[in-house]
C-alpha cells in the first residue's frame, strides 16, 4: 500500500529536469505588455481574491459576474465536447467519499494529510477520478463493454496548495477548484493506445479554445504515486510569463484495479483479469481561465471570449 506504481519502459529516468517535451501546439503570445490575470480580473470585477480569503482563508477564490459565467460556460462546453464527440458517458457523483474509495485509487494511505477529512471519516474528493473510478469497484466487466469512458464535472479539494509567493498568486494554486475529468477502463492490450486517445481528447479542448500548449512526458521521479506513465499538458500564461500545468493524463496499468478489484472476463468461461485504468483532466478550470484572461486580453482592458465558448457564454467579450 506504500509502494508506488512501476513506471513503464518508455518513461524517462530522473526527476523534473528529465521531463521531455513531445509536442507543442499554437504560438505563445509575447509577454510584453500583458498584465497578469489577477490584475485584469480584479479590474474587470470578475475575480475577488480578498473575498475568498475573508470567507474561507488563503488559497480560496471568488469568481463573480463574468467570471462565474465563464466557469459555467467552460463546464458545459467541456462536457458537451466529451459526451457528443468523444463518446464519454456523463456522471454526476458525490463530492464526499469513504476511506475505501480513496484507497481504491491510491490517494490513501500515503496522501491522507493532503486531503480534507470530516469527523465521520469521509473525504472531500481531490479529483473526480476518485468517485468515478470507484463506480466499478468490485465488478467483473464483459470484454465486449471495453473500453469504457466516463466523464464528470466536480469541484476538487486539496490541502497542499503550495507555499505563499509569486507562484501562488491569483488562481495558480488554490485549495478548491473546478474540473472536468475523463476516466477510461480498458484491456491491457489496448492500454498504451488508450493513453494516446485520452490525451488527444484533453488536447482537443485546448485546440478549440485556441490556447497555445505543450505536451510533456514526465520522468519517473516527477510522476504521481499511482501512475505508470503520464503526459502533462501545459498552457502558456503570458501575463505570468510561465508554462502552467492544466492537465495530467495518466495510465495506471492495473495498479488501481488491484486496489479496487475491477476486473473483466476476456471470454465466456475464462478467468477474470484486472482492467487497466486511465484518467486525465480535460480540463482544470482555474489555469484555463488564467490563460484566457492573459492570452486574449486587449489593450483597452477587455478580454475576448474564444469562439468555441461564445455560444455558452452568450457574448464575445469580458468588459
Amino acid at each position: 500500500m506504500q509502494l508506488p506504481n512501476i513506471p513503464l519502459a518508455d518513461v524517462p529516468d530522473g526527476g523534473e529536469e528529465s521531463n521531455r517535451i513531445v509536442r507543442a501546439w499554437g504560438e505563445p503570445r509575447d509577454s510584453a505588455g500583458v498584465r497578469p490575470h489577477w490584475e485584469i480580473g480584479e479590474q474587470l470585477g470578475i475575480l475577488d481574491l480578498a473575498a475568498g480569503s475573508k470567507i474561507s482563508g488563503s488559497g480560496f477564490i471568488v469568481l463573480k459576474r463574468g467570471g462565474a459565467k465563464l466557469v459555467r460556460a467552460l463546464m458545459s462546453f467541456m462536457l458537451d465536447l466529451h459526451t457528443r464527440e468523444h463518446g464519454y458517458d456523463e456522471m454526476s457523483v458525490p463530492f464526499l467519499v469513504t476511506r475505501e474509495t480513496m484507497t481504491g485509487t491510491g490517494q490513501l494511505p500515503k496522501f491522507e494529510d493532503d486531503a480534507y477529512r470530516t469527523d465521520d471519516d469521509l473525504f472531500l474528493i481531490p479529483t473526480a477520478e476518485v468517485p468515478v473510478t470507484n463506480l466499478l469497484r468490485g465488478e467483473i466487466l464483459e470484454a465486449s463493454t471495453l473500453p469504457r469512458a466516463l466523464t464528470a464535472y466536480t469541484p476538487c479539494f486539496r490541502r497542499e496548495a503550495g507555499a505563499a509567493g509569486k507562484d501562488t498568486r491569483g488562481m495558480i494554486r488554490v485549495h478548491q477548484f473546478d474540473k472536468v475529468e475523463l476516466v477510461r477502463f480498458t484491456t491491457p492490450e489496448r492500454s498504451a493506445q488508450e493513453l494516446e486517445t485520452l490525451t488527444s481528447h484533453a488536447e482537443r479542448v485546448l485546440q478549440l479554445l485556441e490556447l497555445p500548449y505543450r505536451v510533456l512526458l514526465l520522468a519517473a521521479g516527477d510522476m504521481g504515486f499511482s501512475s505508470a506513465k503520464t503526459y502533462d499538458l501545459e498552457l502558456w500564461a503570458p501575463g505570468v510569463g510561465k508554462w502552467l500545468e492544466v492537465s495530467s493524463c495518466s495510465s495506471f496499468g492495473d495498479f488501481q484495479a488491484r486496489r479496487a478489484n475491477i476486473r473483466y472476463r476476456p471470454a465466456p468461461g475464462e478467468k477474470p483479469r484486472f482492467v487497466h485504468t486511465l484518467n486525465g483532466s480535460a480540463l482544470a478550470f482555474p489555469r484555463t481561465i488564467i490563460a484566457i484572461l492573459e492570452h486574449y486580453q486587449n489593450p483597452d482592458g477587455t478580454v475576448t471570449i474564444p469562439d468555441a465558448l461564445r455560444p455558452y457564454f452568450g457574448g464575445d467579450l469580458l468588459s
